[in-house]
């Protein structure tokens, strides 16, 4: 024991200011520690003003609630988009126009081919002949982008026409 006051004694000033510096460096942190959990607490304050955890209980319980009714919605609009999907292969969107003189003495394109049909190229193709004294109307049908009746070279244009332009979209306001 005498050995070690002997060098408490010898290095007092040194072993007093490095204690100073650890006390200086020990409040240092005890400030800075001191400040984080303040804001920790701030932050659980919020979240638990009660110190219960029922805001979070409440919080997660709503959360739960709000993502079923989102998900039953995105389930409801699924659904909503296969059947549009369904219903738009079987409309008649494809259509193929020519116009055409069908007689020498009957000027300005006045009859007409129109192809129309759908995805899978079943519709009809109407042509319109005018003449001087009368117009005539014909419709022919088609399936799986066929007729069974003969077409004129016209009608056969249309439906070249309406499968090279492709398909028709209506693009609502």
């Amino acid at each position: 024991m005498d050995v070690v006051l002997m060098i408490l004694t010898q290095y007092n000033s040194e072993l007093l200011l490095f204690l100073l510096v650890a006390v200086l460096v020990l409040a240092i942190l005890v400030v800075r520690t001191t400040r984080l959990l303040s804001k920790s607490h701030a932050r659980w304050r919020s979240l638990l003003p009660d110190g219960r955890g029922e805001t979070i209980e409440t919080m997660l319980y709503d959360h739960l609630k709000e993502r079923m009714s989102i998900e039953q919605e995105l389930d409801r609009l699924r659904a909503r988009a296969l059947e549009l999907e369904r219903r738009l292969a079987e409309s008649k969107r494809h259509l193929g126009l020519v116009r055409y003189d069908a007689f020498e003495d009957v000027r300005g394109n006045q009859s007409f081919a129109m192809a129309v049909y759908d995805d899978q190229g079943n519709g009809a193709v109407l042509n319109s002949i005018v003449g001087r004294a009368d117009c005539r109307v014909y419709c022919k049908p088609l399936l799986n982008g066929r007729s069974e009746r003969d077409l004129s070279q016209e009608e056969q244009r249309a439906i070249r026409e309406a499968k090279a332009t492709g398909p028709k979209t209506i693009v609502s306001p």
